[in-house]
């Protein structure tokens, strides 16, 4: 038997005993579902919407999405048949509600959700990060994803106990929290609860009450003796309070395809790479923000003229200026009064998706006491982040790459402009744990015919540009909110 189905039978053996035991996976429960209250509230309408909620259990987070969302479907699924069937029978007679026996970390399920949902059985896929990537492929354009795992801290207590007598917890290895950040993007934070119990046998016996009790891979429960030892240091050390790392996760999908290509500085290449994008996704272009228009004719003409885009698909910037300054300061300079937060994606004739071009680098005014950076979080779409590939271009691109993270914005990958530095990209890739996605080198001549040539190194239009490549390098400091 593989250890998915292992955990489904213990799971589904829990089904009666669950929620007496389940202090933990309510609380958190409940706190998830009034971060999709809020997030919601924020971002779209409440009204019906298509809902997968990966591992329901016995309904405790169902429940909830249903006192949220009264109309909306809801396709509930979990690995054991068992727990379905409590979900069903606590939920009574609900027409909008679809169970389905299913293997959360290989979802086998049609996308187009508006929102999907996992709280607490994350921490039992054997790639919980790959698990995400998979579940975000599964939005609708705009939709949420919303989950809570435990992550690598939890049971911490329990494990000392383990190692002060010799011993090694058998228990589940959990994700560290760092690493999702890294892998899947979005917004993280994490909390810690701490749960008492009377004994140290009392603990345990709650596990098995929820079916959280199996054994990691490979790995042999305690004999009856060692587990005496271990239960008795429990008690004596941590007086039987159970400490949980609780790592909650936010990831919005795009509204529309396409991406925001921003740099790392002023001149690094935006127009040349938003050009090749243009021409390699036969795509609509749009510059929302153009400055310099005393010196040089602008982007968007210098767009079209490399890629011979038709002009219904050249969208006319929502500001242009003189000026070869920020937004902010060219708006200034012109007396022009301008409100950044009320600008939206240009509507579109077809599905051709959206190049959109920045001004400047990620920090740069744009006014309204706004910056660049709160622009991109405004459209909702994914970076592509142009950066030189010459000396001093680690220290600009990990800085970017920081400051998006820190937003939760979703980046596609770096393109490097410049000299093909071997050094430079392997340093990139290493310590930011980004994908990059082409080198351009130098250019002696810029046409149309240059651009058709690089449009090829290009990545397709279909590539994974919801979320982040998974991270190969070190982890950056743990952070802890709550």
């Amino acid at each position: 038997m593989n250890r998915s189905r292992m955990i489904g039978r213990s799971f589904g053996r829990a089904a009666t005993t669950y929620e007496s035991n389940a202090t933990l996976q309510r609380l958190v429960a409940g706190r998830l579902a009034l971060r999709i209250a809020g997030e919601l509230a924020r971002t779209r309408s409440m009204g019906p919407l298509r809902v997968l909620e990966i591992g329901c259990g016995t309904g405790l987070l169902t429940q909830a999405l249903r006192r949220l969302l009264p109309d909306s479907l809801i396709v509930a699924t979990d690995l054991a048949p068992a727990m379905l069937q409590a979900c069903s029978n606590g939920m009574g007679d609900d027409p909008r509600l679809l169970m389905l026996a299913m293997d959360g970390a290989f979802p086998a399920v049609a996308g187009g959700f508006d929102l999907i949902c996992s709280s607490l059985a994350l921490q039992w896929f054997a790639d919980p990060a790959g698990a995400i990537l998979q579940l975000t492929r599964l939005l609708a354009p705009g939709g949420h994803l919303h989950l809570s795992t435990l992550v690598a801290g939890s049971l911490s207590e329990w494990r000392d106990a383990h190692r002060s007598e010799g011993l090694v917890d058998s228990g589940p290895e959990y994700p560290q929290a760092d690493r999702l950040l890294r892998a899947c993007g979005g917004r993280w934070n994490t909390e810690t609860v701490a749960i008492g119990h009377p004994t140290g046998l009392a603990f345990v016996r709650a596990l098995r009450g929820i079916g959280a009790h199996q054994p990691s891979a490979g790995s042999r429960p305690l004999g009856p003796g060692s587990m005496r030892r271990v239960l008795r240091r429990f008690e004596a050390d941590h007086a039987s309070t159970a400490s949980y790392w609780v790592a909650y996760g936010t990831i919005l999908q795009a509204p529309r395809r396409g991406v925001f290509v921003t740099g790392t500085d002023t001149g690094v290449g935006k127009t040349l790479v938003a050009a090749c994008l243009v021409k390699a996704w036969d795509a609509d272009y749009w510059k929302p923000m153009q400055t310099g228009l005393d010196e040089e004719p602008g982007d968007s003409e210098t767009v079209a003229r490399l890629t011979g885009i038709d002009q219904a698909r050249l969208h006319p910037p929502a500001l242009a200026l003189g000026a070869a300054l920020s937004p902010e300061d060219a708006a200034a300079v012109a007396h022009v009064v301008f409100d950044p937060t009320r600008l939206d994606l240009p509507e579109q004739a077809g599905t051709r998706p959206l190049v959109v071009e920045g001004a400047g680098g990620v920090m740069v005014p744009v006014g309204g006491g706004l910056l660049m950076i709160d622009l991109i979080a405004l459209f909702g779409l994914p970076v592509v982040l142009v950066a030189r590939s010459t000396l001093g271009t680690i220290n600009h691109t990990l800085l970017s790459i920081a400051a998006l993270r820190h937003r939760g914005i979703a980046i596609a990958g770096v393109v490097l402009n410049g000299p093909v530095s071997p050094g430079n990209r392997s340093a990139l890739e290493r310590h930011g744990g980004i994908r990059i996605l082409a080198e351009i080198p130098l250019q002696d001549h810029l046409d149309a015919e240059a651009i058709g040539r690089l449009s090829r190194l290009m990545p397709a239009a279909g590539f994974n540009s919801a979320a982040e490549a998974r991270p190969t390098g070190p982890e950056p400091g743990r952070g802890r909110t709550e």
